[in-house]
């Protein structure tokens, strides 16, 4: 009888022995999972930062372009422009001196 009540206290003291490893192993994987989700996060954020970083450097790019595309689009018009009133100012000193000479 004494023989089965040292094996069943033995059992019981295995058991929580095993009780305590289960929960620290537990312990244990818990603390490597949130150090694993913070690593992850960190990555997911450093990668959203870097496309914020690209998208914001093609927009001014995209921008800095359609800026430029204006500003030679206005200076084209503006030479036409210039060219026109040349022509029409040339044209006008023409007549002008035909009126005079009588014509």
């Amino acid at each position: 009888m004494e023989d089965v009540i040292k094996r069943i206290v033995e059992a019981e003291r295995e058991a929580e022995e095993r009780i305590e490893r289960a929960k620290e192993e537990a312990k244990a994987i818990v603390r490597n999972a949130k150090e694993e989700a913070k690593t992850i996060e960190e990555e997911i954020l450093a990668k959203a930062q870097a496309e914020a970083e690209s998208l914001v450097q093609k927009a001014r790019e995209e921008g800095e372009a359609e800026a430029k595309r204006i500003i030679e689009e206005g200076e084209r018009e503006i030479e036409s422009l210039r060219s026109k009133a040349e022509t029409n100012f040339e044209t006008a000193i023409a007549r002008a001196i035909e009126l005079v000479r009588g014509g």
